[in-house]
Parts: structure tokens; sequence; C-alpha cells
């Protein structure tokens, strides 16, 4: 199976809940007119869960007059990701286009998309998140010692891992601190951004934005809010002539084309909210998830602690590449992926396997079926991080950072900035449940929990 080849996995007792991730139950029957879409809205995860224990490769949900079609299985997902000319990014109908753009996440021009991502390739390169390594130790270390402070300290996890992505972002991409952006980009307006896009990736009836309703006069709002503080930079960072060599340089100085044409405002505005929103909202996801299976399993966390308290790993400034705890967090995000499902639309009629896919429709990868997949998976519910002892898998098997050609560009600077945080915390502090009640996972975009979750960390 997957990451052991020719190794036998260990036995381990079961201490995490999945919820409906791995224990879906029957959604509610179809409603005429509108189809699945109450039972999407309702629980998107439970629903398509379900349907893919059925065993099938595809799933299909009629919402309205829209077909949606989830893939279940590796081989499919493979074959989706793998032709980004039948299979590409959701164009005009995307509703993640309202918030980001034609950002790098949600650019459906594949030839416009691959010359932003070669321009900003620069920014993620070894060297540059070398140059970045300090800047990183330092929010991590301004974390740890607060929470150092006291014998034992409770968090509430997700919140405290967004504060931390959203200072990681603003520090190391616009070197800025975070408590200058945390008022117009924190946990509520995440959030709300987040739900209202799903809502109408889920259903065909919501209103136009420019509808003046309760809720969209709040999402027009909240996104002036948003745009006028990335002006803002952008107006502050011209207006300085200082050279930070972070994100916000490389876009402003950036030439795409042969013509060596710059970006517009737009474009790097929009190049900037996906940058913002996209890597604090799922790194902050992903840690969360890890924290929670890591507190489960007591006998896991001492391993990483030893490994990262040895001589071999005496610089935590390192991305902890090869090691036991890069395992755990590619186990934990096969487990919780941060995306739990990755948006394509077919540009033509198509086949998947041996389904039928008409132009037009919107192909969703059920990624946390995937990462479940029993033909792929041994023992697919169990958390063993020592299935990544052999490396990660390919061809549409693990898709937390997604895969082929339009594979996230940070996938990089999120393993170091997990790593860094996770090698601190577990170093300084024993990790542990505040109650036996588990975290219930909700799809918005990102994987959370629906209520959040208390730890207990004890100084050590």
């Amino acid at each position: 199976m997957a990451g052991t080849v020719g190794s036998v996995l260990p036995t381990r007792q079961l201490r995490h809940d999945s919820g409906v991730l791995s224990a879906p139950t029957a959604p509610r029957a179809n409603v005429p007119v509108v189809g699945d879409l109450l039972r999407l809205r309702s629980n998107l995860l439970n629903a398509i869960q379900h349907a893919a224990s059925s065993g099938n490769e595809i799933s299909y949900f009629n919402v309205g007059p829209r077909r949606m079609v989830f893939v279940n299985r590796s081989t499919a997902a493979d074959i989706v990701l793998s032709d980004i000319h039948t299979f590409g990014k959701p164009g005009g109908e995307n509703p993640l286009r309202l918030v980001l753009g034609d950002g790098l996440i949600s650019n459906p021009h594949h030839d416009s998309w691959l010359q932003r991502r070669r321009a900003l390739q620069p920014m993620y390169s070894r060297s540059s998140l070398a140059g970045m390594r300090q800047k990183m130790a330092d929010v991590v270390a301004e974390h740890t010692e607060r929470w150092e402070r006291s014998d034992r300290v409770d968090l509430n996890v997700h919140e405290e891992m967004l504060a931390f992505t959203l200072e990681i972002v603003s520090t190391c991409m616009f070197s800025r601190c975070g408590d200058t952006v945390a008022e117009m980009i924190n946990p509520g307006t995440a959030s709300f951004l987040l739900d209202f896009v799903e809502r109408r990736i889920r259903g065909p009836f919501a209103l136009p934005v420019s509808v003046p309703s309760r809720r969209n006069r709040s999402f027009s709002s909240t996104l002036k809010n948003l745009d006028d503080l990335v002006y803002r930079l952008m107006e502050e960072r011209r207006g300085s002539g200082e050279r930070l060599d972070d994100l916000l340089d490389i876009l402003l100085d950036v030439r795409v084309g042969d013509d060596a044409t710059p970006l517009t405002d737009l474009e790097v505005r929009d190049e900037i909210l996906t940058t913002f929103l996209a890597a604090y909202e799922t790194t902050a996801s992903a840690l969360t998830w890890v924290l929670y299976l890591i507190a489960c399993y007591p006998e896991i966390q001492q391993r990483v602690r030893q490994e990262v308290r040895s001589p071999a790993s005496t610089d935590r400034k390192e991305t902890q590449r090869g090691t036991f705890l890069e395992c755990v967090i590619n186990e934990s995000m096969r487990l919780f992926p941060p995306s739990p499902t990755i948006p394509r639309q077919a540009r033509k009629d198509a086949l998947i396997g041996t389904a039928k896919v008409s132009e037009g429709t919107f192909v969703m990868l059920n990624v946390a079926a995937v990462h479940r997949d029993p033909d792929i998976w041994e023992r697919p519910d169990e958390f063993i991080p020592e299935r990544f002892m052999n490396g990660v898998p390919g061809k549409g098997k693990y898709l937390p950072f997604g895969a082929g050609a339009h594979m996230c560009i940070g996938k990089g600077f999120a393993m170091m900035e997990m790593s860094m945080l996770l090698a601190s915390i577990i170093d300084k502090f024993e990790i542990s449940l505040q109650d036996s009640a588990s975290p219930e996972p909700v799809a918005l975009i990102t994987l959370r929990p629906r209520d959040g979750f208390g730890l207990t960390l004890k100084r050590i």
C-alpha cells in the first residue's frame, strides 16, 4: 500500500474520531426542483462521503439545473489532474473569483496562469525560503514564548493557528506586522468570505452580488475593506522606495510574457488576496488537525519530541524533510485534508474512466475520499505516519497541495512553516485534549472544526 512498499505498517489503537469523513450517515432525500441542494448545503462532507462509500469512482449530484460530478478514487482523480486542457479551473461561474479574481488559485486561463506562475516562482525558490527562515523563526518564538509564561495554557486551537499563520504571511510575504492587517483580515472575515463562496458553489439560485440583499451588502463591504488595505500596501511600498525582497516587491517588479508587461494594480491585488487568504486559511487548517492528532497519540508525540531534540536535528530552522515529523504532517493532511475538494470544469465532452462528462460540468475532486481510497491506502481510517516513510505517492493518490501542473506554488513555504512551529511546540510542551469530545470537521473551502476545540499545553 501507499508509502510502505516492502514494509509492514504498525498496529496502533484508534484514538481519534474522523466524524463524517469516515462514518457518513444517509442524507435527506432529494427535493423536487432543487435536487441535491439541501443535502449539500446542510452537510457537504457527509453528502459526498456517503456517496463515495458506495465504492463508485464517480458520484453525481443534481443542484437545480446544474449537474456536479464528484471524483472519489485515485485513478479517476489522476485522469482529471493530468489533463489540464480538458479539465481546467472553473471559468466565469466560479464564485471564488468574486474574492480572488484571477489570482493563481482561481485563474481559469491556462496561458496567463502559466506566465504568472513562472514570474512568481522566484518567491518560492529554495534560496528565497532560506531568506525567510529567520523571519519565520521570530514569529514562532513570539507565539511559543507567550504560551511559556504559564506552566499550563488552554488554547482554542483553530483561533490560535489562524493568528499564527496570519502573522507568518504578513511578516514573510509583505514585511508587515500581523496587527496592521488583523482588523481587515481575521478569522471572522475569512469565515464569512469562505462561507459566501461555498454557498454559491453548492447552489444555483444565489442572487447576483449587485442585488443589495443584507448578505450581499456585507460581502461588498468586506471586500471593499480588503481592497482598500491591499491598495494601501501597494501605495505605501511604492512611496517608500524600500526594497524588502518580499512577495510584494516581486509582484510590483514582475514582468510577464514576451513583451515583459508589468502586472496591473488589479492583477497585483488578486495575487495579494490569494496569498493572504489561501496561505493563511489552509495552513491554519492543516496545523489545527495535526495538533489534534498529536494530542490523541502521546507515543507519536514523544517520538517526534525525541527526534527534534536529537543531535541530528539541532537546527530546527530547517524544514523537517525526510523526518518522522514530516510523516506526521503528511499523514494528518491525508486524514484531514486542508482543502477537502478541488474544483475543475470540463472544457469539452469527456470521459473519466467509463463515465461521460458533458462540457461545462463542474468536476469536484473529493480529496477526502481519495485520501481514504481503500485500493490505495491500507487501513485508511487509521493514523499511521509510518506509511510515508518511503515518500509521498503520486498519480492522484495524495492531494493536500493539489497535483500535476496546478500543484500549489506555496507547498515548500507551508511545509517549512508547519514544521518549524510544530517542532517548537512539541519540544517545549506536552499536548493533550481538554475534553473527550472530538472536533467535528466541516467544509468551508477549507476543512475547519465546526465549533472549534481546545488543547492544553503543559510546559515541560
